[in-house]
Parts: structure tokens; sequence; C-alpha cells
């Protein structure tokens, strides 16, 4: 029994600590970047997707995510990886819990393969926006409901992210909405995009 007890502690011990790294250490928030950090990760382990963070080390990584945590509706993560022709694949998980709650599980998972004129369109919605020069923590919750818009880039061996709190506009908003809507075509009620 005591070898069964041991063997569970070693596993949980090494699957936390073997765990990817989803966001730099103080990004996401001045007073709760631990809890973020863990939160977000959560769901994007639940979505089963990479750490972008992680994959700065690679410089040839050229790649955009988009993870959407409305308290009460299934999380959604899309992510754009533009290819070396301009062209790019677009995926888009979604899981069957909620944001702000447990993830749940994943129920969707296409990969599409996008334009080099969409992918070109969303590259200067980009630069437009000035996502990598954004600030970031920015701490604008301004109640206990609502959802979380993470939009995170790697290119260059670079990484940014910018995380706002149910934004109606601004550049989380706006390229959140391009990769959900424009590219991914998701059918989202309006009441559920908060």
């Amino acid at each position: 029994m005591r070898t069964i007890c041991t063997l569970a502690v070693t596993i949980t011990l090494c699957a936390t600590a073997c765990a990817a790294q989803f966001f730099p250490k103080n990004s996401l928030d001045e007073r709760k970047d631990d809890f973020k950090a863990k939160w977000y990760s959560h769901q994007l382990q639940a979505l089963n997707e990479p750490s972008l963070w992680e994959m700065r080390h690679n410089p040839a990584a050229n790649t955009y995510r988009f993870l959407w945590l409305r308290s009460f509706h299934h999380p959604v993560a899309v992510r754009l990886e533009v290819k070396p022709d301009g062209t790019g694949l677009l995926t888009t998980k979604i899981a069957n819990g909620a944001g702000g709650y447990s993830p749940g599980t994943l129920i969707q998972n296409p990969t599409v393969a996008v334009t080099k004129a969409e992918t070109d369109a969303f590259l200067a919605k980009i630069e437009k926006s000035g996502f990598w020069t954004a600030p970031n923590p920015v701490n604008d919750q301004r109640g206990t409901d609502g959802s979380q818009w993470i939009v995170e880039g790697v290119r260059n061996g670079e990484y940014h992210v910018v995380d706002r709190w149910s934004p109606s506009k601004g550049l989380a908003h706006d390229l959140g909405m391009f990769l959900a809507f424009d590219l991914a075509r998701l059918s989202i009620p309006p009441n559920e995009i908060y």
C-alpha cells in the first residue's frame, strides 16, 4: 500500500512540475497573477492547447491565439498559425464546461486552412492595433461575472499577451472578434457575446 501511495504522489508531483508554463510571471495581473495564470492554464490544458510562451524558443513560430473565458458559457480558443508562405492554419477549440468554472472536456477541435488574404488581414489588424506594445497587465475588472479576452502572440522569438475583462471595444475585443467570427465563423448568439 505504501508503494502505491508513494507512486501516486510521485506521479502527481511530476504531472504538476512537468506541466507547460503558459504565461510569464507578472504578465496577467499585478495583484492576482498566480490566480489568473492557474485559471487560464487549466482552461488551455482542458482545450489541449500548446503554450505560446514556450513556443517563443522556436524563432520560426508565428502564432496568435484568442482565449475567450465567459463566466457561464463554453470556453473557446481560436489559434492562427501563420505559415512561411503567408497562409495560415486556424484551429478552433471549444469545451463543454464554462469559462468561469470547470472547463469540461473538448467537444470541438477543427483545423482549417486560411488564405493568404485572410492571414494578411489579421496581421494588418495586429500591427494597426499596436498589439506588440500594448500594456499588460491592465487591471480593468469592474465586476465579478463577465469574460476574459486573452490574446497572445509569438513571432521572431518574442511573446506578448493582452488580457482584458469584458471589453466592448479596443484591441483585445477587435482581435478576438476577428479570430472568432471573421476567421473561425463561430455561431454564437448575440446575448452570449460578452
